[in-house]
């Protein structure tokens, strides 16, 4: 069944594949192995597969306009990695097709920034205008590797995903270039989830604003530690009460961030 459109963002979801191996402390209770786990395909999850709906960006209806209309912003391979090297072979095709989708947006993030370089088209230049790239760090081991190759990258646009988040993270060496245009934090979901203080998103939300980088609270997790006391929060909930913080920074009405240093 093809992808339907989604509520953040007001956007549209894409997964030419699935499956994805763990690499890194934050994938230990990946969601997508929970999920697969769910629909007894737990062994599939280390085992990367293309999707039927691998060519979705180019289907048309039968009026023969576009299924993910001009405009969209699509969210692509949540339910694996872009940079997945067992993907090497569709990721040219992908490519392609994104090329090709000049009018939508396309935002994928990846624990594998450090394979970027040798995976981008011929003609990436210094990015293309209709794709955001976000390099996902969870500690401070994964930020102070990953943020400095993130950093050197040509990417026209850019975002720091801070999720699974496990502990305290100083963001700010990496804010203060005009590089990044967003920063998404979010705690960890599942019936093992590590706990996440809102003290350590609160403090990322204070370097963002310093730096004046649009700021998200993408999601609570499912053990959020505030003033003191653990609050399990069903995972229906954890978008919702993220919003309910009302902390995000530099949002617009329309979901997606306000440029930089501009007026509220």
């Amino acid at each position: 069944m093809e992808n339907e459109r989604t509520n953040a963002y007001y956007g549209w979801s894409w997964n030419p594949w699935h499956g994805c191996t763990k690499i890194s402390p934050g994938c230990r209770y990946c969601y997508v192995y929970r999920q697969d786990e769910m629909y007894g395909t737990e062994t599939a999850s280390s085992e990367a597969r293309r999707n039927r709906d691998y060519d979705l960006p180019l289907r048309r209806k039968r009026d023969g306009s576009w299924k993910i209309p001009p405009g969209a912003f699509v969210f692509t391979c949540f339910t694996s990695d872009f940079l997945l090297s067992d993907a090497d072979a569709w990721r040219a095709g992908a490519w392609e097709m994104i090329r090709r989708r000049s009018d939508c947006r396309f935002f994928f993030f990846t624990k594998r920034i450090d394979r970027f370089a040798a995976a981008v088209p011929y003609d990436w230049g210094d990015g293309w205008e209709n794709v955001i790239v976000g390099c996902t760090v969870e500690n401070r081991t994964m930020a102070e590797y990953r943020l400095p190759i993130f950093r050197d990258l040509p990417i026209r646009h850019k975002a720091i995903i801070a999720a699974p988040l496990l502990e305290r993270l100083d963001l700010s060496p990496w804010l203060d270039d005009d590089a990044i245009e967003e920063v998404s934090v979010g705690g960890e979901s599942g019936l093992h989830a590590r706990p996440c203080d809102y003290d350590w998103v609160l403090d990322i939300r204070r370097q963002c604003v310093e730096c004046g980088v649009p700021f998200r609270f993408h999601q609570t997790g499912a053990r959020l530690l505030k003033e003191g006391r653990l609050y399990r929060i069903p995972r229906s909930c954890q978008i919702s009460q993220a919003r309910r913080a009302a902390i995000d920074y530099r949002i617009g009405p329309d979901g997606m961030p306000l440029p930089r240093h501009g007026e509220l």
